[in-house]
This record gives structure tokens, C-alpha cells and sequence, in this order.
């Protein structure tokens, strides 16, 4: 799937939080948000260092907090400014990190996993930093404080992960195969092979009788024809 192919299919299914969404739809959609936020913070700081009366408001503090409070408009601007942001960007990411998710066979809500794991660290490690600070062991104190910063972060990069895995073969609970084309990996040994979907296994019995036909024209048949 290519860049605008990607960003077509999110914005078409940007209301849809049900079925799949393959690596390429989300990681050129992500590309996209990032490039075109890139684009409208430069656009932005542009037009406000081309109005003079904004430069030399720069000078000082006061000065600037009066320019601010002289051209109200500009949160009026912001304003709408969020309100795109949340239709063009928020809500087409939200529905299709939930179908990445539904990809990998895991259900959607473990979108919230990060927040939740930050929450839950803030509130825990916030109560034990305390309770060894009151206590004056600043030793503790300084090991719980930096459990607090490196629980989210390893939530925070296992959510990476999950995003950057390839999707289940076939159909799994949430849909089908949006990769119908994607190859198949290698099992170590046959008998580890994963069963093959139902749709499949008519195929691939046919594909099995005519390799059987094949070695046998090949190998046995001319053996028997110069006997």
C-alpha cells in the first residue's frame, strides 16, 4: 500500500473502529500527521515573524503579553485550529491504531494501555516516594522516583512494538486478511506448521496431487517405460 493510498483508506475509514488495518495504512498515515504538522507549525511561525509589530513586541516580557492581549483573534484562531485537528487527524489515528491493534489479533482497547500503565505508576510511585521520603531514605526515594519515569516509557515502547508487528495470516475474531498477499513465514519444522485456513485447503490438496503427478511423469514413469 503506498503513501496516498494509505491516507485515502484512514480517511475513508476514519469512523470505522471495527476490522483491520495492515503496517502500511498506519505508518503512512503516521508520516503523513508528522509531515503535515511539520508544515503548519513552520506556516504558523512564518506568518508571526512577519509582522513587525510582533517582532518588536519580542523585546520584553510586558510587550509581548501586550501584543497577545491585543490581537485576541489569534485564540480565536487556535481554537478552530484544535477543532481540525481533532476531525482531520485525532479521530482517522484513533480508528486506525484501534484496526492495527485488530490486526495483531488484540483487541482494541489496549489502545488505552499506555495511559493507563502512566496513571497507575504516577499514583503507586507517588505513594511510595512519599512514604520513603517521611521516612528519610532518600536512597528509596531516588530508586522509586526513577520507576516512576521508566514504567511508562517500557509500556510506552511494548505499544511500538505491537503497532510494528505484521498481522495475523488469514482471518482472526476481527475480520479479514486486509494482507491477503503477505507471505507466509517459515515454520522450523513441519510439524509446527500452523493448520491451514478452510478457504485454503482445497488448494493446497490440488497443489500436493500435482506435484505427485509431476514426480512420478519425472522420476518413476520413465523408469518403468525403459524397464
Amino acid at each position: 500500500m503506498g503513501f496516498f493510498q494509505a491516507i485515502g483508506r484512514c480517511y475513508g475509514n476514519m469512523f470505522n473502529f471495527s476490522g483491520r488495518a495492515r503496517r502500511s495504512e498506519y505508518w503512512w498515515f503516521f508520516l503523513f500527521q508528522i509531515l503535515t504538522a511539520m508544515g503548519a507549525q513552520a506556516w504558523a511561525v512564518w506568518q508571526l515573524f512577519a509582522n513587525a509589530d510582533f517582532v518588536a513586541s519580542m523585546e520584553t516580557p510586558e510587550k509581548l503579553t501586550m501584543w497577545f492581549e491585543d490581537n485576541p483573534q489569534l485564540f480565536e484562531y487556535a481554537g478552530y485550529a484544535f477543532a481540525a485537528w481533532l476531525i482531520l487527524f485525532f479521530v482517522p489515528h484513533l480508528s486506525v491504531t484501534i484496526r492495527r491493534l485488530h490486526d495483531t489479533d488484540r483487541s482494541g482497547w489496549m489502545i488505552l494501555m499506555p495511559t493507563a500503565v502512566s496513571i497507575g505508576s504516577g499514583l503507586i510511585g507517588g505513594f511510595l516516594i512519599g512514604a520513603t521520603a517521611a521516612s528519610g531514605n532518600i536512597g528509596g526515594m531516588m530508586f522509586w522516583a526513577i520507576g516512576v519515569t521508566i514504567v511508562p516509557l517500557i509500556a510506552s515502547l511494548y505499544f511500538f512494538v505491537l503497532l510494528c508487528l505484521p498481522g495475523t495470516h488469514g482471518n482472526n475474531r476481527f475480520g479479514g486478511d486486509p494482507a491477503p498477499d503477505r507471505k507466509r513465514p517459515m515454520p522450523s519444522h513441519p510439524a509446527f506448521a500452523p493448520e491451514a485456513p478452510v478457504e485454503d485447503r482445497a488448494a493446497l490438496a490440488e497443489a500436493r496431487r500435482a506435484e505427485a503427478r509431476d514426480y512420478y511423469k519425472r522420476n518413476v514413469l520413465p523408469s518403468i517405460q525403459r524397464a
